[in-house]
């Protein structure tokens, strides 16, 4: 269970990854954590680990590739009695291929974790953000949104378009005292059994949720 008395920050795609590592972070920074991915497993080691840094974390399961799971996600927070003052949205998924010959459904859940279900619960988060005039909002986007890729077309756009999601709304929110920062990182290893080797530059791996 997080304290009332410490800040408490939200990630999503926690169960391992940079999801994984920004929670680590933010534990020596003196927040409690929310956890959220599909592996509570995984995210139950993890809030093991961070009891090290005197962080405590609450552990929510939910798989944001599935219609409706941002909002479910602020309903169960809001529920709790949880007031955030960090939202990270970490939660990504790739995949490799000609894109005339991609699984659609892939192609949809993508779409889903990278873009929908992002703005969703950015869109529903930040009100109470706005109303306290404090918080921070960071979207992990990749070095992938400043250039076209082949053979992984899809996840490129759809990193493209979370830079200029975050581009746009920290504008829009100067003077609020919120924050938005978005974070493109470069290449990186596989770290889920559902990631795809990258055969387009920078990107070496997609990343995971």
């Amino acid at each position: 269970m997080v304290s009332s008395t410490r800040p408490i920050a939200l990630v999503t795609g926690a169960s391992s990854g940079i999801g994984a590592e920004l929670a680590r972070e933010l534990a020596k920074d003196g927040h409690d954590l929310v956890l959220v991915a599909r592996r509570r497993e995984a995210m139950e080691a993890l809030a093991e680990t961070l009891k090290a840094e005197g962080a405590a974390a609450t552990i929510i399961a939910a798989d944001l590739g599935e219609a409706g799971a941002a909002a479910a996600l602020a309903q169960e927070l809001a529920a709790r009695g949880i007031a955030l003052d960090v939202l990270i949205n970490a939660a990504g998924l790739g995949d490799s291929g000609q894109f005339d010959r991609a699984d659609p459904q892939k192609i949809a859940a993508m779409l889903q974790v990278n873009v929908v279900a992002l703005t969703e619960l950015t869109q529903l988060l930040l009100p109470q953000m706005v109303a306290r005039r404090r918080g921070k909002v960071m979207l992990v986007a990749s070095t992938a949104a400043f250039q076209p890729g082949p053979e992984m077309a899809v996840y490129y756009a759809s990193k493209a378009y979370v830079l200029s999601l975050g581009r746009a709304i920290g504008y829009e929110l100067r003077r609020t005292g919120v924050t938005v920062t978005t974070l493109c990182p470069g290449r990186r290893r596989p770290v889920s059994p559902r990631s795809r080797k990258c055969r387009a530059p920078p990107c070496s791996a997609a990343p995971c949720r």
